[in-house]
C-alpha cells in the first residue's frame, strides 16, 4: 500500500494541475478492465486525501464486481435471508474491496480543491484468481460439510453445528454462485445444502429457561444467575460447549452478554445491575452460532446467520423500584416551612424514574436527608434579601454508607418581603437540583 501511495504522490507531482485528462472528463469504458476513479476534496494532510482517493477508487471497482451477485440465488438459500440481501451485498462489497489483488494505479490529476486518482483491474486476471479462490473455498467447505454430516449421524449436535458453520464461512463470499459439487455420488448445490442442514440442526436444539420469572430491583444486581438448559430436542441429551447470547429486549441492565453450556448443557449469565425502571423487563437468550468461529467471524457471515431461525427462550424480570424515605428540615428565618421546597422537587424527578416513597425508614432502601435554612440578608430601599444554606445527604440503608452529599451556601433571593425572597432563593437551589444534583443522586443510587 505504501508503494501505491508513493506512486500516486509522484504522479501528482508530475501532473499536478496540468491539463485535465480525458478520464476525468469522460469515464473510461473498455471491456478488458474494471475502472476505478476516486475524487476527494483536498482537505487534511496530503497523506490523508491520497488515502481517501485510493479508497474511493477501490470502492468503485468493488461495486462493479459485486453488482453481478445473483440476488435470486441468495433468496433460494433462505426466504428470511431475502430480507437482508442488500446488506449481504454491501458486506461482500466491503470484503471484496479489502481483498482486491492486481489493481494497478494509472493516473492522477488535481485541481485547486480536488484530488483525482485512476486505478484499473484486469478483468481476465481477476476472474482467473477468483476461479482459483472459488475452487479452494468449495473444496474446504465440502470437507467441513462432510464432517458435519458424520457428526450429525452420530447425534453429535454441537460438533455438527460447528462444522456446518465452518462450511458456510468457507464459501461466504461465493453464495451468489450455484456451487454445484459431487457429494456421495450425488450432485448437490452446496450453499443450499449447508443452509438447509444448518436450519435443520438448529431446529433440533431446545432451549429452556430454568428460572423464567425472576424478581429484581432497580439499581441492584440480580441475586441469582439466569440459567438456560440446552438439549437435543429429540433425545433430551444435553449439548455441551454451546454458545449463547443474552440481551435485554425490554428494559436495560448490565448483563454478561455471552456464555457457553457446561457438561450438563447449562449456560448462565449474571446481571450486575438493573438500570431501567420498567416494572416488567424481558431478556432474550439466543443460540449464537457465529461464536463457534471465535474472533474470526466476519461481517458477511454475521449477515448470513440473520437468515437462520435460531432457537431462543426468554426471562421475565419483575422489577421492584427502590424505596426512599425522606428526612427533611427546611426552614426560613428559623421557622419550619409549612410546605417544603426541596423535597417535592426531588420526589417529582425520582418518581418519574420509578422510585417509590415510604414513611418508615425500616422499609426503605435509601434515605435522603435535607437540611436547609434561610437567613436575613438585610433590607435596602424596600427590597429584602435572604441567603439560604442547604445540605443534602443520600444514605444506602442496606449498607449504612453515605453514597452522596452536597451543599449550597449563600444562595441569594431578593424580593418585596422576606418570605418571597426566601422562596426565590429556594427556587435558585431548585434549578441546580435539576441540572446537577439529581443526575448525580440517580447515578449513585443506581450503582
Amino acid at each position: 500500500m505504501k508503494k501505491i501511495l508513493l506512486f500516486i504522490f509522484l504522479l501528482s507531482l508530475v501532473f499536478a494541475q496540468g491539463k485535465k485528462p480525458n478520464w476525468v472528463e469522460k469515464r473510461p469504458n473498455t471491456s478488458a478492465f474494471y475502472h476505478g476513479i476516486g475524487v476527494v476534496p483536498k482537505s487534511g494532510t496530503t497523506q490523508e486525501y491520497l488515502q481517501r482517493s485510493k479508497d474511493a477508487a477501490l470502492n468503485d471497482i468493488a461495486q462493479q464486481i459485486t453488482v453481478s451477485i445473483d440476488a435470486s440465488q441468495i433468496s433460494k438459500l433462505s426466504e428470511k435471508l431475502d430480507e437482508f440481501k442488500e446488506e449481504y451485498q454491501s458486506a461482500v462489497q466491503t470484503s471484496t474491496k479489502a481483498d482486491l489483488e492486481g489493481v494497478e494505479p494509472v493516473d492522477t490529476w488535481e485541481s485547486d480543491d480536488q484530488y483525482w486518482v485512476y486505478f484499473r483491474l484486469d478483468i481476465a486476471e481477476y476472474k482467473k484468481r477468483q476461479a482459483e479462490k472459488l475452487r479452494k473455498a468449495t473444496a474446504l467447505s465440502l470437507d467441513f460439510f462432510t464432517k458435519a454430516k458424520t457428526f450429525e449421524k452420530a447425534n453429535n449436535i454441537g460438533d455438527a453445528l460447528q462444522s456446518y458453520i465452518q462450511a458456510l464461512a468457507a464459501v461466504e463470499k461465493f453464495l451468489g454462485e450455484t456451487l454445484e459439487v459431487q457429494f456421495n455420488d450425488t450432485k448437490i448445490f452446496l450453499g443450499n445444502e449447508i443452509f438447509t442442514s444448518l436450519q435443520s440442526i438448529l431446529n433440533q436444539i431446545e432451549l429452556k429457561a430454568k428460572n423464567p420469572k425472576v424478581d429484581a430491583q432497580v439499581g441492584k444486581p440480580l441475586r441469582q444467575p439466569l440459567e438456560v438448559v440446552v438439549n437435543n430436542a429429540s433425545t433430551a441429551v444435553p449439548i455441551q460447549n454451546f454458545p449463547m447470547k443474552f440481551t435485554f429486549i425490554r428494559g436495560s441492565g448490565d448483563i454478561i452478554p455471552s456464555a457457553r453450556t457446561d457438561k450438563n448443557g447449562t449456560a448462565l449469565t449474571q446481571i450486575a445491575k438493573v438500570i431501567a425502571a420498567d416494572k416488567l423487563q424481558l431478556i432474550k437468550a439466543d443460540a449464537d452460532p457465529a461464536a463457534l468461529l471465535g474472533q474470526s467471524t466476519s461481517p458477511v457471515l454475521e449477515m448470513l446467520i440473520k437468515g437462520l431461525t435460531l432457537p431462543s427462550t426468554r426471562f421475565t424480570l419483575n422489577v421492584v423500584s427502590l424505596s426512599i424515605v425522606f428526612e427533611t428540615d427546611e426552614m426560613l428565618m428559623g421557622t419550619k416551612l409549612v410546605i417544603p421546597r426541596i423535597e417535592p422537587m426531588l420526589k417529582n424527578t425520582l418518581s418519574s424514574q420509578g422510585f417509590s416513597f415510604v414513611d418508615d425508614a425500616s422499609k426503605a432502601n435509601i434515605m435522603i436527608s435535607v437540611k436547609s435554612n434561610g437567613r436575613d440578608g438585610g433590607e435596602y430601599s424596600g427590597m429584602y434579601t435572604v441567603y439560604v444554606d442547604a445540605n443534602i445527604s443520600v444514605v444506602d440503608l442496606n449498607s449504612g454508607e453515605e453514597v452522596y452529599k452536597t451543599s449550597f451556601n449563600n444562595v441569594k433571593g431578593i424580593s418585596i418581603n422576606y418570605d418571597k425572597a426566601g422562596m426565590k432563593a429556594y427556587d435558585e437551589i431548585g434549578v441546580s437540583l435539576q441540572k446537577t444534583v439529581i443526575p448525580k443522586i440517580l447515578e449513585q443510587i443506581k450503582k
